[in-house]
């Protein structure tokens, strides 16, 4: 079970053994204190947040040599949760009301408890389970999959809920045991010995631990077995639908990971549906109106706007920031699942302290403290007028001293983790490329029926460069006119490609460019480029100052007439989208730039047609190159623009540069996956790294035209 490659660590320290000491006691106390004869509310919270607390702090990067120690230490302090389970936990009632339901009559939906309490059907030994379900006018709200479980144990155990209580246990040691293939023992063991982990899986008896095992074992699964990873995926949807937020992560990977957990979740919802008396969304629709416990981002906003404006925007915002952590991820693995969960239960409107089991087993291996802080934290949301036997608070209301610590713990823990990503987050600045003594520059022109512009740009481009220019290569894509002659004629080399797209023209263009090339400069056939400009583009690539350099139009001075209203606003929306991604600047897309040859290797460029401009800057913006943009100028074209010239075509292009920003942003669909780099940074900056720069570029660029 030890981590491939893992050194153990010799254990000189004792605080390991002190903290699993430390969680067996304090789960065997939240036993015997939640079935006391009095329940003394303050006693039971005292100690199950401290005993949090104090387990975080004993572990908190404390190595342990042997991962059978976490494991064992996890089945230990479940075993002594079998003993009893609380008087003042309810939510198992439920489940096991449920479970006769789904037996009885094939689905649990439909019908409120309350309805059931003068049906004699009701077997006498359900009779005190039916007593108990909490908000009996309530149909249940439970997903399909919790529906087969709560079945399953139903059959076996009936009404004794050490069912669900051996089913939780096991599953969050399966999820233990998962964490232990690939994180260290000591990291595990924060959450594996964590006393709210264990209190609200077997103890407390919240099934959301199976949520987060299913994804988990989904995220190891999703790279050699996607249709599994789909299904497992669809699981923890089917637990809770939260999980739905976890989704992106499968455009990640093959098509097939996203089709199977869309047709497991739609047969798990079927099976119910079908029987015709729905699955639990009108309950639903109503805990999302109408339920208020414990709220953090949700309250501010609930101050502010009132209950309707505040649900809308509380959703919007975890919405938008949940796809935003999706998009700057750069693998599987790589997805902050933690951090998403925990944007969600910023902005909800009721927080429960075992909502954290969605989180937490995400966030082992990540040195965030605010998670395991939160162990700490929420817990105290349990003192409310209800446990507290409080006249002067409602029934649900968290005492004001409680929310005041809980809130100071996590707001001491975020900004803990902000200082330390502050410290350890700053980029190492590496020497600048080396500065190129004799250029060697090839120009590439794409270019499709552009007879009566191509010759003039040809010979501009001469002009502009004279010495550096090594190859100028103009590439007829599919001319029904005179292109290809006119620019024979002003001395260029001219390459066919039949296949129609800017990218196919691009791609066939590289295949021609001779190995000891040191820049490769792309020019439009048209006549737009200010291409007395092209020195100026090319001379940061040769001083060493950038590894890729765009021509912006923006920064410099467009004709009037040269650029229509949507080329404008999609020249702004496209660069908006890669900064609040990637957080890379562009100003413009501009087809006139310039880019080193073994930067533009590691860029693996692809897109046939209209994305090629923005894939790069994309790409480049990902692999951490350094980026410059040179001012220049934009005339009216000579001819009608392919692209602009047509609502048709302003449409294609439109919809192919948010196609592409969205695969780069949340995955390509298994297209050829880019080198990892840890140094996409702002223009100017990049991290260490090492990589090759073989002489491939003509390789990749033949492969990428003949797929």
């Amino acid at each position: 079970m030890a981590v491939a490659g893992e050194v153990r660590p010799k254990n000189k320290s004792v605080r390991y053994r002190v903290a699993l000491a430390c969680t067996l006691a304090a789960v065997a106390a939240l036993t015997q204190v939640g079935t006391a004869d009095v329940f003394d509310a303050r006693l039971y919270l005292a100690i199950f947040a401290g005993a949090s607390a104090l387990a975080v702090a004993l572990l908190w990067k404390q190595p342990i040599a042997n991962p059978r120690v976490v494991l064992a230490g996890a089945a230990l302090a479940h075993a002594v949760t079998l003993v009893a389970i609380p008087d003042f936990i309810d939510d198992y009632f439920r489940f096991i009301w449920d479970g006769w339901r789904t037996l009885q009559t094939g689905t649990p939906y439909g019908a409120a408890p309350k309805a059931f309490v003068v049906d004699e059907a009701v077997p006498l030994d359900l009779r005190a389970t039916l007593d108990r379900v909490n908000n009996p006018e309530y149909p249940t709200i439970y997903g399909p999959v919790l529906q087969v479980v709560f079945a399953a144990t139903f059959a076996a155990f009936r009404t004794n809920p050490l069912g669900l209580q051996l089913l939780f246990a096991g599953v969050n040691l399966l999820l233990v045991a998962l964490l232990l293939r690939r994180h260290s023992p000591g990291s595990v063991a924060l959450y594996a010995w964590n006393p709210l982990v264990i209190a609200d899986t077997s103890l407390h008896l919240h099934p959301d631990g199976l949520l987060a095992a299913a994804l988990f074992a989904g995220v190891l699964a999703a790279r050699r077995h996607p249709v599994f990873a789909g299904i497992l995926f669809a699981t923890a949807a089917g637990v809770k639908l939260v999980a739905l937020a976890a989704w992106p992560l499968l455009l990640r990977v093959r098509p097939a990971a996203l089709l199977a957990a869309a047709a497991t979740l739609i047969a798990s919802y079927l099976i119910f549906l079908l029987q015709g008396r729905g699955v639990g969304f009108e309950t639903t629709r109503a805990f999302v109106q109408f339920w208020h416990f414990n709220p953090l981002g949700y309250e501010v906003l609930l101050f502010g706007f009132g209950w309707r404006v505040a649900r809308l925007a509380s959703f919007g915002c975890a919405g938008l920031i949940v796809l935003w952590l999706h998009a700057r991820s750069r693998s599987v693995e790589d997805v902050p699942l933690a951090a998403i969960f925990g944007v969600i239960l910023l902005f909800a409107p009721a927080i429960n302290s075992w909502y954290l089991l969605w989180l937490l087993p995400f966030a082992v291996g990540r040195d965030q403290l605010w998670p395991f802080a939160a162990t700490a934290a929420l817990p105290l949301s349990y003192l409310t007028g209800l446990t507290l036997d409080d006249p002067a608070l409602e029934l649900f209301e968290v005492h004001p001293l409680a929310r005041l610590i809980e809130v100071a713990i996590l707001g001491a823990a975020v900004f803990a983790d902000w200082q330390n990503h502050r410290r350890s987050g700053a980029l190492v600045p590496i020497p600048p490329p080396t500065p190129i003594s004799r250029a060697r520059v090839a120009a590439i022109i794409p270019a499709l029926n552009e007879e009566a512009a191509v010759g003039g740009v040809v010979s501009d481009v001469k002009a502009a460069l004279g010495q550096s220019l090594d190859q100028l290569i103009v590439v007829d894509n599919g001319s029904t006119d005179g292109t290809a002659g006119a620019a024979r004629a002003a001395g260029a080399t001219v390459v066919a490609e039949p296949e129609r797209g800017y990218g196919s023209a691009c791609l066939a263009g590289l295949t021609l460019v001779r190995p000891e090339t040191d820049i490769i400069l792309f020019v439009d056939s048209d006549g737009s480029d200010k291409l007395e400009d092209a020195n100026a583009i090319v001379a940061p690539l040769i001083a060493g100052q950038a590894d890729l350099v765009i021509g912006s139009r923006v920064a410099g001075n467009i004709e009037p007439g040269a650029m229509t209203v949507p080329q404008r606003f999609g020249n702004w929306l496209a660069p908006l989208l890669v900064r609040l991604i990637w957080g890379v600047r562009y100003s413009d897309l501009g087809p006139f730039r310039a880019i080193r040859r073994d930067a533009l290797e590691k860029l693996a460029m692809q897109d046939r047609d209209f994305g090629w401009t923005i894939e790069m800057q994309v790409r480049a913006a990902k692999q951490g190159l350094r980026i410059a943009e040179v001012p220049t100028g934009y005339r009216r074209r000579l001819g009608v623009s392919k692209i602009s010239g047509t609502v048709r075509g302003v449409i294609l292009a439109g919809t192919k540069i948010l196609y592409v920003i969205g695969r780069e942003a949340f995955g390509d669909f298994g297209a050829r996956r880019l080198p990892h780099s840890h140094g996409a940074g702002r223009i100017g900056h990049a991290a260490i790294r090492k990589e090759g720069a073989g002489n491939v570029l003509p390789t990749l660029a033949k492969r990428a035209v003949n797929d």
